[in-house]
């Protein structure tokens, strides 16, 4: 006697489910509804700065950054300032382990937004002298 109850029951359950889902789905929108818009790509314009001479030490050191990778330590000639060059910022420039070089570099400036890269180009290799390790 029960059985034929729940048999009435489950369709209209069932059919209450489906118009409240129905419903519910109808308030949404969906993130599909419109095409995405991409940003503007910014292509920096790079100029050349003022060439400057550094002594590039010959040790290399961990680059204080977030990124684990090894640094150059660099001298500037200018006044004298210790800074970290991160191994490959200097185009066409690759240095051996244990030699101390001066050369003479020109900063990578992005022109549009006044402001340097913290890459640099290679102008010349002034000289270089193999260092001891201690």
């Amino acid at each position: 006697m029960s059985l034929p109850h729940k048999a009435t029951k489950s369709p209209l359950l069932l059919m209450g489910l489906l118009c409240s889902v129905t419903l519910l789905s109808a308030c949404q929108t969906s993130p599909f509804s419109r095409q995405p818009v991409p940003e503007p790509r910014y292509v920096p314009t790079i100029v050349l700065g003022e060439a400057q001479t550094l002594t590039i030490m010959p040790q290399r050191v961990a680059c204080a950054s977030a990124l684990p990778m090894q640094c150059l330590l660099a001298k500037s000639h200018k006044d004298g300032s210790v800074f970290q060059v991160p191994y490959d910022w200097i185009d066409d420039f690759a240095p051996t382990l244990g030699t101390e070089y001066v050369i003479s570099v020109r900063p990578q400036i992005d022109e549009t937004q006044k402001s340097l890269t913290g890459h640099w180009t290679l102008q010349n290799i002034l000289s270089q002298r193999m260092v001891g390790t201690p």
